[in-house]
């Protein structure tokens, strides 16, 4: 009897180790899971926001869809405002904002004190070989018939071919006289082509477009990507830089044109929040950035 009972405790005992062993292992599982699901979705985010601003910026405004910003953000902008108060304000926008979000007799920047006309305003027009922003002909319209200097811009997918890329715009965008310069929207390096072609490859597009409108393009991209990859080969072009950080200039080492300095601009013309951008100089030098 006494055996027996020895036996059952020690299978008990065993039983119990088991036990803790598997809730301790199933612990782990569940704590080393949630880990890298969190991992993945912290890389995800940081994946898109770097190589898809745009598209980012799309699912951010879905995901607060009230116009209000930090506290930050909210006197970052306002110094900025501030600051090039005397300076011509514009706005960017593309498919990623919706026709019906725009009201575009509405449209201003303002800072506590006072309020500032936007003046232009620039659309993606392509992306790629043969993509086109599907609110492209109604934003360029609609600019017009407001009186905004206008602008069209292509979005550069470095994996595809410079040549039906330039020719696609040309075909799309249909600059007139008094638009801005084209431009050209460079954020990504190629993922099969070696960085001396990715450089061939953009003066290829650059060239293409030139020789058509007998200007240089405007090239926009990140202050970063400039600085690490675009300088000093095409430092002879025109440059709309973004930076979003909280500084007075977007550079302070190159000559820029215009700035991109928020994508959570807040006016009464937009029911979402929209880029807003400033041009270096007043109403009569911005002439020099059009056709």
């Amino acid at each position: 009897m006494y055996i027996c009972k020895m036996k059952k405790k020690k299978l008990q005992r065993s039983k119990s180790r088991i036990s803790a062993k598997k809730k301790s292992l199933f612990g782990n599982f569940f704590t080393v899971s949630l880990l890298c699901i969190l991992l993945l979705g912290v890389g995800s985010v940081f994946y898109i926001r770097t190589y898809y601003p745009a598209i980012y910026q799309k699912i951010l405004n879905k995901i607060t869809a009230r116009k209000i910003n930090s506290t930050y953000e909210s006197n970052r902008i306002e110094h900025i405002v501030s600051l090039y108060y005397d300076k011509v304000f514009g706005i960017d926008l593309s498919h990623y904002q919706e026709r019906e979000e725009i009201e575009w007799d509405s449209l201003y920047i303002r800072n506590k004190t006072a309020k500032y006309p936007i003046q232009f305003a620039i659309f993606r027009a392509t992306m790629g070989n043969d993509g086109t922003d599907k609110n492209f002909a109604h934003f360029f319209s609609e600019a017009k018939k407001h009186q905004l200097i206008r602008g069209a811009y292509h979005y550069y997918r470095p994996d595809e071919d410079p040549k039906l890329q330039a020719n696609s715009y040309l075909k799309s965008a249909r600059l007139e006289k008094g638009d801005f310069l084209p431009i050209l929207d460079i954020e990504q390096l190629p993922k099969k082509k070696s960085k001396e072609q990715f450089i061939k490859d953009v003066q290829t597009w650059l060239d293409i477009v030139e020789k058509h409108y007998k200007h240089k393009p405007i090239i926009y991209t990140y202050i970063s990507f400039y600085e690490d990859y675009l300088y000093p080969t095409f430092k002879q072009y025109p440059l709309w830089i973004a930076n979003y950080n909280n500084v007075s200039v977007p550079t302070s080492v190159f000559s820029w044109q215009l700035w991109q300095f928020t994508e959570n601009g807040i006016t009464a013309g937009a029911k979402v929040k929209i880029d807003f951008n400033i041009f270096n100089g007043d109403s009569s030098e911005l002439n020099k950035l059009l056709l």
